[in-house]
């Protein structure tokens, strides 16, 4: 028989209850000890009241009845003596009496074999014309203690018998009351939760209730209550989890970028679709990254992985079906317990943005061949160097949203991996239950410890799943801004607390965390896509450049409304600018970290897009070791283009 059908037998015979029998035999335990000290305790009383009874009546017969029957025999009146001693024999607790004097005796009962409790007094008279009284004799008194002892063992008995009888009653009717009220209903909470299926979830838990021996919402009416909450919950969570895992799935398979995962000894457990068929790589046998045919011809990949850290920026080239690749990589080193697990990593398609390059370092460097045509070549390669200006502006922006997609993909895997140790810890707790249930070794405060685990584990699955929702949406915000350029009202404010928000993942690498101030009622009609693409150029401009030596890295983001304009006002307290190249830093390609991964053309792009795009001006303020200062003066309204109003005036 399962342990499951002992415990079905158990709800329907109450003698079957392991918890009942337990408690019962706790409770007769207890109550036959309690039982035999109050018997002891009052077998003691009565003994000393039996004792002491005794001694009374030894001292009745010494006090008082003595002298009468000193008279009696000082009168020699035998008779008489004899009748006063056979009626004291027959007082309580006296069983045998007996007067001595000079040579005769006289006696009344009979004399007791064992256990008598005697006294000797002697016999007085006082003569009418005597001054002291005169010794005529001694009486014997005798009692029996073995009949007193007989009585106070019958009485002992007797008590014991009385008292199991109540005690073993009572204890049935608690059992039968137990099983009513709590056993049976623990056994239906129990087969409630053991039968609970999520995917397939059943009506809420209802309860058995007597109003005789029940209370109409007691601590198990609590408990079904909580157990309908927690089970709600957790479909809840399931249905959120598994919507959230087909969102992750589809932003995978749907990313530009390359997303993939090794393990500890460097196979490749997980890489994207795109990945998958750009390289023919079968995930299914988890082959190694060195073992990729295009792979062995890179040369700072396999390095940076062999360090087991963190790295960026790690632009590698190869050729794959006749075609020449230019790929950055990077990727993230995962531990657990102080042991390295793999790495998490993304790859960026670049070739478009070196082409460019090496396109625009040729035509650098044939520019005076090129100058000596000018007439017509000239406006020609001014054509081919705008083009390519514009294509590495676009690839910039690509970029910066691709390493804005790594880096909440980064920042996305922390609650989830939190998530996934609460659903993990839920299943242990849920599985330390079942087997504590099924062993019979269940206890109530056990029960509700693991519920109480259970409930936390659920808390912290909820959060962490609603702030990586919460990381997405404020993603897909921003990355939809960053891409677009469609005109639209918004406020100001929000857009750039959900632009900073996604940026965390690059701010926090100094760590700064910049400050936004501004009225939350200030609205403009122009391109937020342009706006939040201007202050994130001007956010990781401060970062790659300002905070090298600064121990408290600051950054502060001001606005406010000017009649028919917004002022920005942006500030980092970094390195500064030197004077002289105030005029140089909004020029194309100019840039102090040349060769470490700084393109030039973010504060040109600023500068185009404040002036060009959004019709506004910029002004730049900054000394040595005293940061920058970023003054931005936009029209709340942008005016329309000839494009627009043309349009405009089609509709009127």
């Amino acid at each position: 028989m399962g342990r499951y059908h002992k415990f079905e037998e158990g709800v329907e015979h109450p003698l079957f209850s392991r918890i009942g029998r337990r408690i019962i035999l706790i409770m007769i335990l207890l109550s036959g000890a309690i039982t035999l000290l109050t018997t002891l305790m009052q077998l003691y009383w009565d003994y000393n009241q039996e004792f002491d009874d005794v001694e009374q009546r030894h001292y009745e017969v010494e006090n008082v009845h003595a002298s009468l029957l000193a008279s009696s025999l000082w009168n020699f009146d035998l008779i008489l003596l004899q009748q006063r001693l056979d009626g004291l024999v027959n007082l309580p607790k006296i069983d045998y009496l007996e007067i001595r004097s000079g040579r005769y005796t006289f006696s009344a009962g009979e004399k007791v074999q064992d256990n008598a409790v005697s006294n000797l007094y002697p016999l007085f008279h006082q003569a009418a014309d005597a001054s002291e009284p005169e010794e005529i004799g001694e009486i014997y008194v005798e009692s029996n203690a073995q009949a007193i002892y007989s009585y106070l063992l019958k009485q002992f008995f007797i008590t014991l018998l009385l008292n199991a009888l109540k005690t073993a009653l009572v204890c049935y009717l608690i059992l039968m009351v137990f099983h009513q009220s709590v056993n049976r209903r623990i056994f239906e909470v129990a087969k409630y939760l053991r039968f609970f299926n999520p995917r397939h979830p059943k009506g809420p838990l209802q309860l058995p209730y007597n109003k005789w021996i029940m209370e109409q919402d007691d601590e198990l009416n609590w408990l079904a209550d909580e157990t309908n909450k927690i089970t709600q919950n957790v479909t809840t969570l399931y249905d959120n989890i598994k919507q959230e895992q087909e969102r992750l799935a589809d932003f995978a398979h749907t990313a530009s970028d390359w997303l993939w995962e090794t393990d500890a000894q460097g196979r490749l457990i997980y890489c994207s679709d795109p990945m998958q068929e750009a390289f023919s790589i079968d995930t299914q046998t988890k082959p190694n990254v060195k073992d990729i045919p295009e792979f062995s011809q890179l040369n700072n990949l396999p390095v940076q992985l062999a360090l087991k850290q963190d790295f960026s920026m790690c632009e590698e080239s190869f050729t794959m079906a006749g075609t020449h690749y230019h790929v950055m990589f990077q990727a993230k080193a995962r531990y657990e317990k102080q042991d390295f697990v793999g790495y998490r990593g993304s790859a960026i398609n670049i070739t478009a943005l070196k082409n460019a390059q090496h396109e625009l370092e040729f035509l650098n460097r044939n520019l005076e061949q090129t100058v000596a045509n000018r007439t017509h070549d000239l406006e020609q390669s001014m054509k081919q160097l705008q083009a390519a200006q514009d294509q590495l502006i676009q690839s910039e922006k690509l970029a910066a949203l691709g390493g804005l997609v790594a880096g909440v993909a980064h920042e996305v895997n922390t609650p989830l991996g939190i998530s996934v140790t609460a659903a993990s810890v839920i299943k242990d707790v849920t599985q330390e239950l079942n087997s504590l249930f099924e062993n019979g070794t269940l206890t109530s405060n056990q029960f509700s410890d693991l519920m109480e685990q259970i409930s936390e584990g659920t808390s912290m699955l909820e959060s962490n799943l609603s702030r990586a929702a919460q990381l997405i949406k404020d993603f897909k915000q921003t990355a939809v801004d960053q891409v677009s350029e469609s005109r639209s009202q918004f406020n100001v404010k929000q857009v750039l607390e959900a632009l900073i928000a996604s940026l965390h993942p690059e701010t926090r690498k100094v760590p700064v965390v910049p400050a936004l101030d501004g009225s939350s009622s200030i609205h403009m009609n122009s391109l937020p896509g342009v706006l939040t693409q201007i202050v994130s150029n001007l956010i990781m401009n401060s970062i790659n450049h300002a905070f090298s030596t600064q121990e408290q890295p600051e950054i502060a983001i001001a606005f406010e409304d000017d009649d028919d304009w917004v002022i920005f006002h942006y500030q980092d307290n970094g390195s500064g600018v030197d004077k002289a190249l105030h005029q140089k830093i909004f020029e194309p390609f100019f840039t102090s970290k040349r060769g470490k991964g700084g393109s030039g053309l973010g504060l040109n792009l600023v500068y185009n897009l404040v002036n060009q795009k959004l019709k506004g001006e910029l002004e730049f303020e900054s000394k040595l070791n005293q940061g920058v200062h970023f003054t931005l003066r936009i029209p709340k309204d942008l005016p329309l283009s000839d494009a627009e109003q043309g349009d405009t005036d089609y509709h009127i």
